[in-house]
């Protein structure tokens, strides 16, 4: 299964139904409802079936394209505190360096810092160029990619979050700085990593990428952290998570009034 989408927002210049301005803009936030007042969600009971996702949490809907900017930011802190742990706000500081070949990120935040690097293949022609992520560099046809006129990054999500270590000590860039018995999980360690990309990348000047055009990619596991990454900050432009689910897809048959989680683990066991 391949998932090709645009951030929770709205696309740069889209005219909104009640004459509202447009909610991404063309230099946008990571975040741009970070100063929406979200109702403490408190506990969620359990359906089987896809909530609505334009009702609010107040139990109103949507009626405007202007009411997204705090429906999404609702989303989010459900999706922080049920599912992929806390994304920390913009760090104190995020230093580093673009070039031709490679990008370096130096993080600062909480008293605590840490770094990770990203190698950079780009096209021919001239620069500024767009970019395209790629989670541990698999799954994506980068000869494509940058015959179409966009950089690659090759983006390794273990430097910021490694895999198969104890809940107890977490190890990465993320973990280095925010402890290694965070709450927060991989896929939104990674997703952190791809923001902190993108900081040093809008701090570079344009010289070698252009800040406003990068998108973000990645196949299976990596692609649920291409995902994440894609929804957690609206920076990204694009957003490619292939062959996400295929396994359950293909051989697990499904209710069509829907399963919960916990009873299709226990048919994957």
């Amino acid at each position: 299964m391949s998932l090709t989408a645009t951030t929770l927002g709205t696309r740069a210049g889209a005219a909104d139904s009640d004459g509202a301005a447009p909610l991404v803009q063309a230099a946008a936030d990571e975040h741009d409802g970070a100063d929406c007042v979200v109702p403490d969600p408190g506990q969620q009971t359990p359906t089987s079936l896809l909530p609505d996702p334009f009702r609010k949490l107040d139990g109103t809907r949507v009626s405007a394209q202007s009411d997204w900017r705090c429906r999404r930011a609702e989303i989010k802190e459900l999706a922080e505190r049920f599912v992929y742990g806390e994304k920390p706000d913009a760090p104190d500081s995020v230093t580093g360096t673009v070039s031709s070949t490679g990008i370096t990120v130096n993080v600062t935040d909480q008293g605590r810092s840490s770094s990770f690097s990203a190698s950079v293949s780009l096209p021919s022609g001239s620069g500024p160029f767009p970019a395209v992520i790629v989670f541990g560099g698999m799954g994506a046809d980068t000869a494509t990619i940058r015959s179409s006129g966009a950089a690659v990054i090759n983006f390794d999500p273990y430097t910021v979050g490694r895999e198969g270590t104890a809940r107890n000590n977490k190890q990465g860039a993320f973990y280095s700085i925010y402890g290694s018995t965070s709450s927060t999980g991989l896929l939104m360690a990674w997703s952190w990593g791809v923001s902190r990309i993108i900081d040093v990348i809008e701090q570079s000047g344009s010289n070698v990428l252009t800040a406003d055009a990068t998108g973000v990619t990645g196949c299976s596991r990596f692609g649920k952290g291409a995902l994440v990454a894609g929804a957690f900050d609206q920076r990204n432009r694009a957003d490619h998570a292939d062959r996400v689910g295929y396994r359950w897809r293909s051989h697990l048959p499904r209710d069509p009034r829907g399963e919960r989680l916990a009873a299709a683990e226990q048919r994957l066991r």
